[in-house]
C-alpha cells in the first residue's frame, strides 16, 4: 500500500475499533496539506457505507488562517450517523472526543455530479429542496495532542461524528440563515454566538465550494444527501459528562442535546 493509503487503513480501523490513537504513525502520516488530502481520498475510496452527506469545516477565513490551511476541507457522512429531532440524548462515553457545532444545512433535491465546469450559484441553489437547522458532533479518532495539528484533522475527513437533523424547512428561501443570530449555551451559560454569514458570505456558498471541490475530485453529491456547512457558534469541545447543550437558531427554533454520564 501506498503511505495515504496505509494511514486511511489506520484511521479505518482506529474508528472500527471505537478509540482514539495519539498519532498516525511517522512512516505513514502525511507531511503537508496535500499529502493529507491524498489520505482523505484513501479513507473515501475504503468506505463501504452508503453517504448521506457531507461537511465542510474551516468555512471561515480567519479558521483557516488559524489553522494554517489554503482552504476549508471536506468530510463524507455517512448511514447510522444521523440522528433526527430538537431534544437528543447521548452517553458521553460513547462518543470519540465529541465537539459541538451549531449549523445550518442544506439538503439537495436534484443530483450535482463531477463535471469540468464549476457550478455557479444558481445551478447550487436550484438544486436544494430543504434547510436544516442542526448540530454536528465531530468525533476524533486522534487524540486532542496529536502532532499534526489541522493536517490530520483533514486527513480523517473532519472529525466526522454525528449529525442530528433538528429542524428541516422546504420553504427555505424566505429563511434568514446570514445575519440571523445563533447561540449556544453549556449548562445555561453561554458559549458562542455567531451568524451564517462567517459561512464564505452565505452557507449556499459553502455548498457551491464543496460542489465544486468534489467535482476536482471526480466526485459528486445526490439528490437527498445533505450538505453541513460550517459552525455558527465555534467550534467547542462538549465540557463533560452532565452536560445540557442547547442551540438558539431564533425563529426556526431551540435544539437541546444532552450529554449523560451514564
Amino acid at each position: 500500500m501506498s503511505r495515504a493509503e496505509t494511514a486511511a487503513a489506520f484511521l479505518r480501523e482506529a474508528r472500527l475499533a471505537g478509540r482514539r490513537e495519539p498519532a498516525i504513525p511517522e512512516a505513514c502520516a502525511p507531511r503537508d496539506e496535500d499529502e493529507a488530502k491524498a489520505v482523505w481520498q484513501a479513507l473515501h475510496a475504503m468506505e463501504d457505507r452508503k453517504i448521506v452527506g457531507w461537511k465542510i469545516g474551516a468555512t471561515a477565513t480567519a479558521a483557516q488562517q488559524a489553522m494554517g490551511l489554503s482552504g476549508p476541507f471536506a468530510g463524507h457522512i455517512c448511514e447510522g450517523m444521523v440522528d433526527e429531532g430538537a431534544e437528543i440524548e447521548y452517553r458521553l462515553a460513547d462518543l470519540l472526543g465529541p465537539i459541538y457545532e451549531s449549523e445550518y444545512g442544506f439538503r439537495l433535491s436534484a443530483d450535482l455530479p463531477a463535471r469540468a465546469q464549476p457550478y455557479s450559484r444558481e445551478e447550487v441553489e436550484a438544486a436544494i429542496g430543504s434547510l436544516i437547522a442542526g448540530i454536528e458532533l465531530p468525533e476524533r479518532r486522534l487524540a486532542d495532542d496529536q502532532p499534526l495539528g489541522p493536517l490530520g484533522t483533514i486527513a480523517d475527513h473532519g472529525g466526522t461524528g454525528r449529525y442530528i437533523v433538528a429542524y428541516e424547512f422546504e420553504d427555505w428561501r424566505g429563511i434568514d440563515c446570514v445575519d440571523q443570530e445563533v447561540s449556544l449555551t453549556f449548562n445555561g451559560v453561554e458559549a458562542g454566538r455567531g451568524t451564517g454569514r462567517a459561512m464564505m458570505g452565505h452557507p449556499v456558498e459553502a455548498v457551491r465550494w464543496l460542489a465544486n471541490h468534489l467535482s476536482g475530485l471526480g466526485l459528486g453529491m445526490t439528490a437527498g444527501q445533505f450538505v453541513t456547512t460550517g459552525s455558527c457558534t465555534g467550534v467547542l469541545p462538549v465540557p463533560g459528562p452532565d452536560t445540557l447543550a442547547v442551540s438558539d437558531f431564533g425563529p426556526l427554533g431551540l435544539v437541546r442535546v444532552r450529554f449523560a454520564g451514564s
